[in-house]
């Protein structure tokens, strides 16, 4: 159980998806303290629904902040091999604690502050935990397995389509270096090409050599030199020669293509550029 949680999560989504997705989350509570009414809600109707709406409202306030806080002030890494299903069920529990304060608040304000107390603040965070915290975990478990499952079929469909590379293939791109420098690299030497900052480093073969060269560009600017070529986008970060995939194999965050020639990097590709390296397979 314990390797599982150091298994690779999915990357998180993106900011604006994150924050639909909390709210959601918020319609979700409500709804469950309406219909459920747990740990003894009572009372007239409008005085539920006010108070439903109030706790949905909390979570959604203060799971914005927690997403704006965690992605741009504190810059937790959320993406790549170092984001693991254990280090995703710790952020939401972090969460879960962080509403369980927001809604502290929100039923001492109802009181006129007459709950104030360490007992109560742990009663609060008790009933928000078991509100949030299993189908929290449950839900983690479901997603990386899911995804662990659809990019292994997806490995497994690339696999199929992969061929040879094309040695005929003679044609130049000319890129320029950090020192001002034009390199002419025969496309089929290429192997793949990675995003730094507002530089590229292009791997590729030179008499039986891996070698890299610094370019001073960008990467959407160095796919565009590569257009009609098959070198292409596979990642927001990595351009790959899919003439020198030798191998696919797949993990809740994506796929990793193994190449020719290249033994220590795996390079990763995203799902919405899948269909595009099987076109070019096929």
């Amino acid at each position: 159980m314990l390797s599982k949680f150091n298994q690779p999560f999915p990357d998180k989504d993106s900011f604006k998806k994150s924050l639909l997705t909390i709210l959601w989350v918020g319609v979700f509570i409500v709804l469950f303290l309406l219909l459920i009414r747990p740990f003894g809600i009572e009372g007239p109707w409008a005085d539920l629904v006010w108070v439903s709406v109030g706790f949905g409202a909390v979570t959604v306030v203060f799971g914005w902040l927690f997403e704006f806080g965690t992605r741009y002030i504190f810059k937790i890494q959320t993406f790549g091999p170092s984001w693991t299903l254990g280090k995703w069920m710790l952020m939401a529990t972090v969460l879960i604690v962080w509403i369980a304060i927001g809604n502290y608040l929100f039923v001492n304000w109802l009181s006129n502050w007459r709950s104030l107390g360490y007992f109560n603040f742990l009663r609060m965070i008790g009933y928000t935990s078991l509100i949030g915290i299993f189908p929290v975990a449950l839900s983690g478990i479901l997603i990386q397995l899911r995804a662990t499952q659809q990019n292994e079929e997806s490995a497994v469909d690339l696999s199929k389509h992969l061929h040879p590379k094309k040695e005929e293939l003679t044609e130049q791109i000319e890129l320029e270096d950090e020192n001002g420098l034009t390199h002419a690299l025969e496309v089929r030497d290429v192997r793949y090409i990675e995003a730094l900052q507002n530089y590229v480093s292009v791997w590729y073969m030179s008499e039986g050599t891996l070698r890299k060269e610094i370019i001073r560009a960008t990467l959407l600017s160095t796919e565009e030199k590569f257009a009609a070529t098959d070198v292409v986008r596979c990642h927001r970060s990595y351009l790959v020669n899919v003439d020198c995939i030798e191998k696919v194999s797949g993990n809740a965050q994506g796929l990793r293509l193994q190449l020719q020639s290249v033994v220590e990097q795996e390079i990763p590709v995203s799902r919405s550029f899948i269909s595009k390296i099987r076109e070019l397979l096929d």
